[in-house]
């Protein structure tokens, strides 16, 4: 039971034991020469590295780990320490970042120093990318004009094209059957057939002679029978 206090409490023994093997870390370790800078977090816009944060740990865990991101927060927040040691921060951060606790913070006090540097306490480089997405946004919605400017004309096109097609047909019609959708009479001046009398090479009438019926004299005599005498 020599070690129950650690979990409610750390002594000054422990204290003291975390703080040498943090001294003989900070001796071995090698560090990128921007932490040789000091940055005045009270200069610096956490707001808006916070996103950043979140953003760079789920890169590097593969998810969004709350307890990751707070404590980093809570590192540049301690008013206690309005300068950090970036050092002593990579040490705190390994256990939960591991192998890629070095690059997390050589970009994330790169972004610090620019942040402190700035009047409004943001860095450069957000301000660089948000002027490139507008160029970008503003680029796109110059693309999406030109297309629509451009299909409005092929529209127009289109549409001139049908009505020249469908005004050839109808002037066709009108020339080539009457006007009505007929065929064209091509007889000129000569009359129509008004029936059976106009056949012939001549217009006087045709007479057909019809010969005169013949009547037996008596009914005897139609159906074949023998006279009677009187």
């Amino acid at each position: 039971m020599a070690d129950a206090g650690f979990f409610k409490g750390t002594s000054a023994d422990q204290d003291r034991r975390f703080s040498d093997k943090e001294l003989k870390l900070l001796k071995t370790m090698k560090f990128p020469p921007e932490f040789e800078k000091k940055v005045d977090m009270r200069k610096v816009n956490l707001s808006v590295i916070r996103p950043w944060i979140v953003k760079k740990v789920i890169e590097l865990v593969g998810f969004e780990d709350e307890v990751v991101v707070e404590y980093a927060m809570g590192l540049l927040e301690d008013d206690s320490q309005p300068t950090p040691d970036p050092r002593r921060m990579q040490i705190n951060l390994t256990g939960f970042l591991t192998k890629s606790t070095p690059a997390f913070m050589s970009a994330l006090w790169k972004l610090l120093l620019e942040a402190q540097d700035s009047p409004a306490g943001v860095p450069r480089t957000f301000v660089e990318e948000k002027k490139e997405e507008m160029r970008q946004a503003k680029a796109g919605d110059v693309r999406a004009i030109e297309e629509r400017d451009r299909r409005a004309r092929l529209d127009e096109i289109r549409a001139n094209e049908r009505d020249a097609r469908g005004g050839g047909r109808g002037r066709g019609r009108g020339r080539g059957r009457g006007g009505r959708g007929g065929f064209s009479d091509d007889r000129g001046d000569r009359p129509r057939d008004s029936g059976w009398a106009s056949w012939g090479s001549s217009s006087a009438p045709v007479y057909i002679p019809i010969p005169a019926p013949s009547f037996p004299a008596s009914p005897q005599t139609a159906l074949g029978l023998p006279r009677q005498r009187t």
